[in-house]
């Protein structure tokens, strides 16, 4: 089963009639489950955009209204801020990265240009 989101930020589309006559321009973002669009679709409205249409491979069909009517009785169960440390399927470990900014001194392996290749 997919679902297709279609959704816009800044003013791409500031009324549903101009939805409407863009639809076909914009590319939907497609995920396997409806909860997955949903979640995107609260992302969008946070993030300043407008999550115009959610429609499903089973005729499910959300417009706007219903959109934002779902996301405000389930957007806490939505939310995805969980940390690595609660999510014991990630198994890449401590991010390397930091233990390099807090490397002081010279680095052992040479000198690096802006693009980080050695430079001899």
């Amino acid at each position: 089963m997919t679902y297709r989101l279609w959704w816009t930020v800044g003013y791409t589309c500031s009324s549903e009639r101009e939805f409407l006559a863009a639809k076909h321009r914009l590319l939907p973002a497609t995920y396997e489950m409806l909860d997955d669009a949903l979640r995107r679709a609260n992302q969008v409205g946070r993030a300043g955009g407008v999550a115009w249409l959610i429609e499903g491979d089973d005729k499910t069909r959300l417009e706007r209204g219903l959109i934002e009517k779902t996301l405000k009785k389930r957007g806490q169960e939505l939310e995805t801020t969980a940390p690595a440390a609660d999510r014991p399927h990630d198994r890449r470990g401590p991010d390397q990265r930091r233990d390099d900014l807090r490397h002081e001194g010279p680095r052992r392996d040479g000198p690096r240009d802006d693009r980080g290749k050695m430079t001899r």
